[in-house]
This record gives structure tokens, sequence and C-alpha cells, in this order.
């Protein structure tokens, strides 16, 4: 401290610009293990470009080197429900992915990076999107999740259902339609069956859904189909994944927490019932996230006998292998992964005693990793480089606060607290409590998500400047179990709301925040949060809203399929309880908004349609507020190019500076 220059909270100089964030990086996802020609394994994966206008490509480790196997600018990405995920595999020499531009199945040759993809399905199928795929070597059919759309009534719900394609002929058939929504279509390891989540409305994956088998006909065709889990429709499941044995695995949130089940092989057939499936692992912890996008694994199979799996207990992930896990009495093993926890594990994959996985902690970027079985090693294979000094990291404080509700029941949420962190620049020791650091509260999107507390340039942004952050999972975050993931069920803007009202007087309490410098924000039904807080009280001194909603019944008649019956669920069924709507809407409560609003929103937007954010900015400034507001055109739900994600940081620098005279005097 003695070295450190003493300057204001909130005007510190930062050696993390807008452009280190913007540009240093890159989204990976879904990798996936694949056995090569001479019997060597590769490893592949997703990867965002954000210096190329956000495309997504798909990498291959090439020895020690990565190598990109999409010539630019092309991108794979799905956009089944909008937020896609699934959108490859890799079966053989060839890799099947999305197209992101047409949304039609294409095939590579990963043994020679150079050559050209070709097209499976025709382009007469520019209505249909395709996800989840899974390739079937003993059929030799790809099996897909597909969506088609309805060009000539572009308001109408696209239909859903099971697809299979033969490569070799380029021949596609329908094998199940008539649910609302498939999810992970998996063949047997024979090939003679093929098992699938489904749901309906008005649930959302993470509030019911039911696991399905069917025989797999010499023609293609499947026979029997049948629910096999979840009849009742009282739990989410999550991941089923066959045992080379035939038993199956499926994740599922019956007692309260999402852990793993198995059904054993004799026991699967017309009569298997919810009493046929054996617990696994019995942790008060969750082995599944929300299935918001396609191909989210959290366990797979090192061996005959063991699996390896990601779990979160309490806002942190752990890794684990689970022993004996065909026997009475499985054992779950925590594993120590590089001698230090990761906050993040997602997209497992198992082959040949090793697992591969995306983890992160609080001071490295999302890297992949490698489980070691018989040697008990972790290696990294692919690291993202951490672009900012250890000593301007600032590390999440986990902390609890009470919480109220109509019911008068003391409740507890839940949070990360991140200190103004620099290595050259400290605060006043003495500081008034206005002195103190302006606070960035944040709320997550869904709202069923959660906070990572994984190294986040966009949160080190703000604390390597002065300010602190605070992420907050309020109640209806998941991690946390089925009964505090379904506290918001009906209370979707007042318990959300309550709770960072709650969390940031917390804050101040503890000396953490100056009162008169409050933030809040967030993105999508976070920035609903962000501007109903706003309306509702008078804790925040500013706000932020990324593509947020301020008019719940527009979103409720004007959304996509995915999301159209979801406030059902969080708010109450729709017209019959118009008026609750109303009352939870800020847009009709404008008036009582009184301070500074920063609002972003990108214009090619389906899930939060652009005109949420303009009639609520119309509807402020009318009152005489200042509000800044800032569009991107080519942008969706969500910011890729990494041009527009330095405009908005340096924009919101700009709205801070202002609001609160953050000029270092």
């Amino acid at each position: 401290m003695a070295n450190k220059i003493t300057k204001p909270f909130g005007c510190w100089n930062s050696p993390i610009s807008a452009e280190i964030v913007a540009g240093k990086n890159p989204k990976i996802s879904e990798p996936s293990i694949q056995r090569g020609p001479t019997g060597e394994y590769h490893y592949f994966w997703l990867q965002s470009c954000p210096e190329e206008k956000g495309r997504t490509t798909i990498m291959m480790m090439q020895g020690d080197s990565p190598i990109n196997l999409l010539p630019r600018p092309l991108s794979a990405a799905s956009k089944v429900h909008e937020y896609g995920g699934g959108s490859y595999c890799v079966a053989g020499n060839t890799v099947y992915f999305v197209l992101a531009d047409d949304q039609r199945i294409y095939c590579i040759d990963w043994t020679q990076p150079s050559s050209e993809p070709h097209a499976l399905t025709e382009a007469t199928d520019a209505n249909k999107r395709y996800a989840d795929l899974t390739y079937c070597e003993h059929s030799q059919l790809l099996f897909a999740v597909c969506e088609e759309h309805t060009p000539t009534s572009p308001h109408a719900e696209p239909h859903n259902y099971l697809l299979a394609i033969n490569p070799a002929t380029k021949t596609t058939r329908i094998l199940h339609r008539g649910e609302d929504f498939y999810s992970n279509p998996r063949p047997s390891p024979c090939g003679t069956k093929l098992c699938w989540i489904s749901w309906n409305h008005s649930a959302m994956p993470w509030n019911n859904t039911q696991l399905w088998l069917a025989d797999i006909e010499d023609n293609g065709t499947l026979a029997n189909a049948h629910i096999i889990k979840g009849a009742n429709k009282d739990q989410s499941l999550f991941q089923p994944m066959w045992h080379p044995t035939g038993e199956l695995f499926c994740v599922s949130d019956k007692s309260n927490w999402w852990n793993i089940y198995r059904c054993p092989s004799s026991a699967l057939g017309q009569n298997t019932s919810d009493d046929d499936w054996l617990a696994v692992t019995n942790l008060e912890a969750e082995f599944a996230t929300p299935q918001w996008v396609f191909g989210m694994k959290t366990y797979g199979l090192l061996d005959d006998n063991t699996l390896f799996s990601c779990y979160s207990a309490n806002g942190k992930w752990y890794t684990a292998t689970v022993e004996n896990c065909l026997s009475s009495s499985p054992s779950v093993q925590p594993v120590d992964p590089i001698n230090e926890q990761l906050s993040e594990c997602e997209g497992v994959v198992c082959a040949a005693n090793q697992a591969v996985f995306i983890g992160a902690n609080a001071a490295s970027l999302p890297s992949i990793y490698r489980w070691d079985n018989t040697q008990t090693t972790f290696t990294t294979i692919h690291a993202n480089a951490l672009p900012v000094h250890s000593e301007n990291i600032s590390h999440p404080q986990p902390f609890s606060f009470a919480v109220s509700s109509e019911m008068q029941t003391s409740q507890i949420g839940h949070g990360f607290y991140y200190a103004p962190t620099n290595q050259t620049y400290c605060g006043p020791t003495d500081a008034t409590s206005d002195e103190r650091p302006p606070v960035i509260v944040l709320c997550h999107g869904g709202p069923t998500g959660a906070t990572s507390t994984s190294f986040n340039p966009k949160i080190q942004y703000w604390t390597s400047r002065g300010f602190a952050v605070m992420d907050i999972n309020y109640r209806g975050s998941t991690g946390y179990g089925r009964e505090y993931r379904e506290s918001l069920h009906k209370n979707w803007g007042v318990y959300d709301v309550d709770d960072m009202c709650a969390a940031t007087q917390y804050a101040i309490d503890k000396g953490w925040a100056a009162p008169s410098k409050a933030i809040i924000k967030g993105s999508s039904a976070g920035g609903y949060t962000v501007l109903a807080a706003l309306t509702f009280k008078n804790i925040f001194n500013a706000g932020v809203s990324l593509y947020g909603i301020g008019d719940l019944e527009t979103l409720a008649c004007d959304t996509h399929k995915f999301e159209a019956r979801y406030l059902d669920t969080l708010i109450g069924p729709y017209p019959e309880q118009k008026q609750l709507y109303i009352d939870r809407s800020p847009i009709h409560y404008a008036e009582k908004i009184t301070c500074p609003v920063l609002v972003f929103q990108g214009m090619q937007d389906k899930v939060v349609p652009p005109n949420q954010a303009q009639n609520m900015v119309e509807k402020v400034r009318a009152n005489g507020v200042k509000v800044t507001y800032k569009t991107f055109e080519n942008e969706g739900h969500g910011f890729r190019d990494g041009n527009n994600i330095r405009t908005m940081l340096e924009t919101e620098l700009a709205f801070y500076q202002t609001t609160f005279n953050l000029n270092g005097n």
C-alpha cells in the first residue's frame, strides 16, 4: 500500500483496456475427442473470434498447436431455439456442422484441413434449422433436432422434431414429432435403440421434461416409442448417456438436487418407470445446469465402471470421479485439478480413460483440460493467455445476505463481491461514505441461471478502475437446488428485485460501496430486473440495461417459441393474469425512474425485440430523465463483434464518469 498512488475510487488508470476485453477473450465451448486413423486421439472445440465479427470456428489440436478447420468467413452456429448449441460433432475423419449463414448441415474432412465443406442438407430447406448433432457408427446415421419455420407465416410457431440424416445418400427421415421441444437424441451403442428428451409448453427444460426410448427398425424408422422417466412431469432431466452394456444414465432433480441416475438394461422396456432408476450420486449438489443451449455435458464414462463429472455446490464448481458407477454403492471421489479449485467446469467428454473439459478459475480464462485417470493427472490441452497481471485481478469473495418476502419468511440470497484492485492505485483509507467505491451490482440473465466466478475481463475492467462489483445469485438462480430455483415462480419482478436491493444495502452497511454511487446492471432478463428496480425501488443511482425488457405483455405476445410460455411460470398465464403483467412492467410506471439510465440494444434481436428498448427509452426521456441509448445494427441477443464490445465499454465508462463526476480530482 505504501508504494501505491492514492486516488479516488472509480478514477484509477487501468491497464485493462476496452480493446483487451473485446479482443482477448475468445469463448470456447463443446470440446470433443476423436480417435485418428493411426489410433491417436485428437481434440476439437468451438471458438469464437471477436476480431472477426464474432464468428465461431471449429478448432483442432494438431501436435502442440491449434488449427482452424473453417476458412473465413464461415461460422458454425445453430439457431434452433435462437440460442443454438450442439452445432457440430466428429465421427471418423468427418466433422459435421451447422453453418451459421444458411443453417444447413455440412461436413468436412478434418484430416485434410484445407478441404472445402460439402452440404448434406438441401438448399431448398432454407426454412429448417438443425442442432444437437449426434452420429451413430452402427447405423451410419446422423441424428439431429430439426426446427422447421413457415416462411409464409413468420409469426407462426416453428415445428420441432427428431430427424435422421444419411450422409451417404443425403436423404433425411423424420423420426418423431408431436412434442413441442426435443433434445439429446442418443443412439445406443449397438444402434438398435434411440433415447431423447422432450417437453411441452408451458414447461421449460429445467422445470419438467420426459425421457423417451424407442427401437430403431432396420429401415431406419422408430417403433415402440414410450416415456421411461419423468412421465409424472415432476422432474427436470438432463444429458442421457448410454453405457456400453446397454444401461442408461441420466441426470434428474427429483430429489431437489440434479443428481446422476442409471437404469439397468434389464429394466429398459415398455414398462420402465421411475422406480427402475437407481441413484449413482446423492449429493446436495447440481450435476446439471439449465439447458438454455444444446450440447451441454457435465459427465462422461472413463471406463466401464468409472464416471468423470463436474458439479456445482453453493455457487462453486468441482470435478470428481464416480467409482463403481454400476454397483449398488457407487463412490464419489473429488478430484483437485492443478491444486486450485475450478470455478467453472463444462463440456465433459470422455474416451479411453481420459476426460476432456473446459475449466477456469478466478485467475484464468476458460481453457481445455485433460484428466488422465490412469496416471491421475491433469494436463492443459489448450490455454487462453491471461491478458492481465495477477496483481490487477480482483478475486470473488462469496457472501450471503438476508432477504424477505411477502410471507415474512426469512430467506437467504447469495452473491460474490469483487473489491477494487489495482497494483498501482488505492483509494483513500479514511474515505467518507460517499468517497467509498462506486458499486456495480450485476443481475444475471435467464432469469433461470447463475453467476460464474471464473475470470471475467468485463468485471476486471471495472475493478481495476476503482469500482466495486457484486454478482448476485438472487432467488431463482441455479446451483442451490430445485426449491431455490423455483422460488422465483410467480415472483419474477419481485424476489429478484428485492434481492438486488438487499445485496446492495448489505454492501453499503459493510462499507464496501458508496450509497450515492450504486449502479444496477443486467442483460436480457437481468435487464428487466434493472428497469424494475429503478422503477419500483430507490436504492440505485444509475442503471444499465442490455437488451432488457420493459413491457411484459409485449414480451408474452412477441417472443420466440422456446420462451413463449416461460412467463406462465415466472408470473402467471397470460391473458388470465393480465393485470399482474401490467403491474410489474416498468413501461407503465416510467415516471418513477428518476436516475440516469444507459440502454444497449442489438437491432437483430429475436429474443427481446428492439421495440422493448425503444419504447422504454422514449417513456423515460419524456419525463426529463437522462437516457443514453446505443444500438448495434448487426447484433442479436448478446454482442459478439469485438468492435461493438469495445464501443459498449467505452460508452459505459463515459456514462459513469459523467453521472458521478469521476474526474479524478
